[in-house]
């Protein structure tokens, strides 16, 4: 029922709704239906979600319901990958051989880069790697509280 906002061509009947709609379609720019969004059409400096798909996912997780709660802290999700990926390194820290610690391998990563010279992964991140997508914490889940 959005894509029948962006025109004619897309009121196709109920079949356009189930997952029939050519590729190009799912690429038109979007914007949110929720009023007062940044991403809703008027908003005064409205910005377009790039495709349908980005419409979705930024629906659920700005405005739609978070059935997926992490058993560590309880924070909520709408998104399972989101939850999934958070569950999975919540209360662990990423450290630094100066000592500092971040929550997440991306702000380390970052840290690394600014402060360069005197600066790394601390020794128990075995396996750190630039590109490495799969996360390795050198902490133990009883040394670090929750926040």
């Amino acid at each position: 029922m959005h894509m029948w906002g962006h025109g004619s061509e897309f009121r196709k009947g109920p079949d356009s709704l189930k997952g029939t709609q050519p590729a190009a379609m799912l690429r038109l720019p979007c914007y949110c239906c929720a009023q007062g969004c940044k991403n809703n059409i008027n908003h005064p400096r409205a910005k377009p979600l790039k495709d349908f798909r980005t419409l979705q996912t930024h629906y659920k997780r700005k405005h739609g319901a978070k059935p997926f709660m992490c058993r560590k802290c309880s924070k909520s999700f709408a998104v399972k990958g989101d939850w999934r990926t958070h569950e999975k390194n919540c209360g662990k820290l990423w450290y630094c051989t100066c000592g500092s610690d971040f929550k997440h391998k991306r702000s380390l990563k970052d840290h690394i880069r600014s402060f360069g010279k005197g600066h790394s992964p601390h020794p128990s991140h075995e396996g750190f790697v630039e590109d490495e997508k799969e996360c390795v914490t050198g902490s133990d889940e009883d040394e670090v509280a929750h926040t």
